[in-house]
């Protein structure tokens, strides 16, 4: 068996896959706080009024394998706990790289990224890199939903993704 060849094929079929599905999410790199734009309060870990808070490099489009949503387990109470969506990724290692990830085959520095799926946000739960064939093969992520407006109110946070620029169509065949 030449591993080439097999990752070859993996990356070929799941590629088919994809031009067939068209799913996509848009990943947002978390800028960090050292060597980085962001800044926060140290003792409330949200943004500092009028100095930008936490901030995101540009969104970047990642095609996905499979995109598996799940509604939130526990149910929404009268002393206020909000529901929210938690979604599973998979995508090619090759297409992350591709995106211009940085890093992408370290969990630890994507742990404060945020994604966009669906018209929701995301925030980055687990990053898993796994399959490793002489390069690694594919990369699982797990969120949860985050709502911009009402958990990062001092913060710039990711910038508002505009649906036509994304590379699948916005209307059914007719």
């Amino acid at each position: 068996m030449d591993v080439r060849r097999e990752l070859g094929l993996i990356n070929k079929h799941v590629r088919r896959r994809n031009r067939e599905a068209g799913e996509h999410i848009i990943w947002f790199e978390f800028s960090p706080l050292q060597g980085g734009y962001s800044t926060y309060d140290d003792v409330y870990d949200e943004g500092v009024p009028g100095s930008g808070g936490r901030t995101y490099k540009n969104g970047v489009v990642i095609p996905t394998v499979y995109v598996a949503e799940s509604e939130d387990a526990f149910r929404a109470i009268p002393d206020g706990r909000q529901p929210v969506q938690n979604i599973n990724v998979t995508a090619l290692f090759r297409d992350v790289v591709a995106a211009g990830v940085s890093k992408p085959d370290e969990y630890n520095s994507h742990l404060n990224d945020m994604f966009y799926y669906d018209n929701r946000y995301y925030k980055v739960n687990e990053y898993v890199v796994r399959g490793r064939l002489n390069e690694e093969v594919i990369v699982l992520i797990s969120g949860f939903e985050t709502f911009i407006d009402q958990e990062m109110p001092f913060d710039i946070g990711p910038q508002n993704p505009h649906l036509s620029d994304l590379p699948w169509p916005t209307s059914l065949p007719s």
